[in-house]
């Protein structure tokens, strides 16, 4: 599998403005459904649209997530786990809020709770992923 960590930057630009939220509304997104994304424009896959697809509120992804035995199994299903010190550009992590982030260098960056993104360091995700 060829990666474009390199294609991370746009697709992060192109995020800015969009809002936090569940449904099919243009220029909307929640963790899953931006993490799915980042790493579909880095490895040509979305491995999260498996479950992430299922909702459109917030109670539908708490129920899907649910029957998954939670965010991380979830990701784990569909995902290989690595160690967060592993993580390259565009690997998926988890922050010890429940929320997914994609690793973007010495940060990690995820949708804010309004509209935009936000970027921790790294060392807030507590589990990361790769496809």
């Amino acid at each position: 599998m060829t990666r474009d960590p390199h294609a991370l930057i746009a697709f992060l630009e192109a995020r800015e403005d969009w809002c936090f939220g569940y449904g099919p509304q243009a220029k909307t997104h929640d963790c899953a459904r931006f993490c799915g994304a980042g790493v579909e424009v880095v490895a040509g896959v979305n491995p999260l649209e498996r479950f992430s697809s299922e909702w459109s509120t917030r109670r539908g992804a708490r129920r899907v997530l649910r029957r998954h035995g939670g965010m991380a199994a979830a990701v784990s299903e569909v995902m290989t786990p690595i160690e967060p010190l592993s993580a390259a550009r565009g690997d998926v992590g988890l922050l010890a809020d429940g929320q997914l982030v994609l690793f973007e260098g010495e940060a990690v960056v995820g949708p804010s709770a309004g509209v935009g993104l936000r970027r921790l360091p790294r060392s807030a995700a507590v589990r990361a992923w790769t496809v």
